[in-house]
């Protein structure tokens, strides 16, 4: 397993950058729309205020006063009321928290302004020099402003009111220092609560993630990833594995192969991947048992099944599967070969019996004897040879009709071909498939008569396409109940029953007849009745 290098930021500590940064975004983004909505109500409150007092003082008399004509005021008199209009927009302006305060005569003259000097008049508002009153934002002495403009009208009685001047009110906007000072106290108590809440919440996360991930790092998890995927797809047996609902969960390349799967099968149910039913059961942890051997697609696999548990916890099961067909073919060799053996063994015995007898007819001076024993060998031969050889073209399974002969002779059983049978010479792969099914329906009648006074019947059929080999015996045929079982892997009604030594021979026949299109069928004579039907694939060569 790979180690984390010292520079690198374990998973807490990037949660807690990750969360950190989250923070920070959230709350900046808060403190933009709490400012631009902090603007919007500063200036709606601002402009309100500065229109009311300005609305309010322009109605006063003091104000309507120096703000007439006053060509026959005494000018001792204009300056005492311009002084006490200075007084009153100076406490209005105070009032109003404003921070200058213009009153113009409607010619354009300034009549009183706190920032004296300057030329006020240029920026009153078209509708305002029409009559009409107006608040909002602007500019004055080169800054922006929020400001009120109102006009001024006389209010003698019995006369109509007439345009007198313009009264401004107003404010210096705020910069961007003093709003961002403003608002700090706040923008900051968020970011700090918003940071403690973050903080305590990306340990605890982490904490989480860590006990999930078994205190593993990311680069870890990763490693061991691609490590199981490196181990999954390298080994020779097929591995398959599935969740408590029966759903595939992982699969190497092996087991798709063995158990001829093409599609994707992640997340299908065992049930649905077109295998028979006890490949499905085992797959599925349904069958408890080890080493179960099934055939699947001309093939021998022997499946091991085991519960999957992590934190005392069962969360599935995993099957492996490794192909036993070649092995099989190699042990079905092997008893074939000690079978040659016995019989060999048995034909040298009787072999060795007739030497002795003819050895003891010369000593004898019994010649007339001795030909006539030796004639009636040699017939005997002769006719076994001959009949095998009419019938039975194929030199492997004519060979293989010899030597169970001779072995019904030693087990003192009556084996026999039928009248008619007959079987023309095929191709090596057919022939050589000819052989294990012969062979093994033979082998299984031979154990189903039992020894003396039983008998066993060969019935070959060939036209040239199709092929039937039927074997009858004398013996108590397989039961009614037994039937379907009786090609699965490992059936088979011997006592004592050795699962490496019996209970395949039905099995590798009917894949042998498979393999050609064919089939194998039990049936009831006066005993039992095996039959298997292959179908020619290509000509035998001459």
């Amino acid at each position: 397993m790979p180690r984390l290098s010292r520079t690198r930021l374990t998973l807490s500590r990037q949660l807690l950058l990750l969360q950190m940064c989250i923070v920070v975004l959230v709350v900046t983004a808060v403190a933009g729309v709490s400012a631009v909505q902090t603007d919007q109500a500063f200036r709606a409150d601002e402009s309100r205020r500065m229109l009311g007092t300005a609305e309010s003082v322009a109605t006063e008399g003091l104000v309507r006063d120096v703000s007439t004509t006053a060509r026959q005021r005494d000018p001792g008199t204009q300056e005492v009321l311009e002084d006490s209009v200075k007084i009153r927009l100076e406490r209005a302006r105070v009032s109003a928290g404003a921070d200058y305060t213009v009153l113009v005569k409607r010619g354009g003259r300034v009549l009183s302004s706190s920032i004296p000097g300057t030329d006020d008049a240029a920026s009153l508002r078209p509708d305002v020099l029409r009559g009409s009153t107006w608040s909002g934002t602007g500019t004055r002495y080169d800054r922006r402003t929020i400001e009120a403009q109102v006009p001024v009208y006389s209010a003698k009685e019995g006369k109509p009111s007439r345009l007198l001047g313009y009264l401004v009110i107003g404010r210096f906007y705020p910069s961007r220092l003093e709003v961002i000072g403003t608002a700090a106290p706040s923008v900051f108590l968020y970011l700090a609560l918003a940071g403690a809440i973050g903080v305590a919440g990306s340990l605890l996360l982490a904490r989480r993630v860590k006990r999930q991930t078994l205190g593993l790092e990311p680069p870890e998890i990763a490693a061991l990833v691609e490590q199981r995927e490196a181990m999954l797809h390298g080994v020779r047996e097929g591995v398959l594995g599935v969740d408590l609902s029966g759903a595939v969960a992982f699969v190497n390349d092996e087991a798709m192969q063995l158990l001829g799967l093409s599609d994707p099968v992640m997340g299908r149910r065992v049930d649905e991947l077109g295998q028979q039913a006890e490949v499905a059961a085992v797959l599925g942890g349904r069958v408890n048992e080890q080493d179960v051997v099934v055939a699947v697609g001309g093939r021998l696999l022997v499946l091991n099944n085991q519960p999957i548990r992590v934190r005392e916890r069962q969360t599935g099961w995993v099957t492996s599967m490794r192909d036993r067909t070649e092995l099989l073919g190699v042990q079905q060799e092997l008893a074939d070969a000690q079978a040659g053996t016995d019989t060999l063994r048995a034909q040298v015995h009787e072999f060795r019996n007739r030497l002795h007898a003819i050895s003891g007819m010369a000593e004898l001076g019994r010649t007339d004897d001795l030909q006539s024993f030796v004639q009636t060998v040699m017939t005997d031969l002769d006719s076994r040879l001959g009949e095998v050889s009419q019938h039975v073209e194929d030199p492997a399974v004519a060979a293989l009709v010899v030597a169970k002969a001779s072995r019904a002779d030693e087990l003192g059983i009556s084996f026999s071909l039928a009248e008619g049978a007959h079987l023309g010479q095929h191709a090596p792969q057919l022939s050589a498939d000819l052989v294990t099914v012969v062979g093994n329906l033979v082998d299984n009648a031979f154990d189903a008569v039992g020894g003396a006074s039983g008998s066993v019947v060969l019935n070959l059929e060939d036209d040239g396409e199709r092929i039937e080999v039927e074997v009858c015996d004398s013996g108590a045929g397989i039961p009614a109940d037994a039937v379907e079982r009786a090609f699965q892997v490992g059936w088979t009604t011997k006592q004592g029953f050795d699962a490496s030594g019996h209970g395949f021979g039905l099995a590798l026949t009917r894949m042998a007849c498979q393999r050609h299109r064919g089939s194998v069928r039990v049936g009831h004579r006066d005993g039992a009745v095996l039959s298997a039907e292959l179908f020619v694939d290509e000509p035998a060569d001459d």
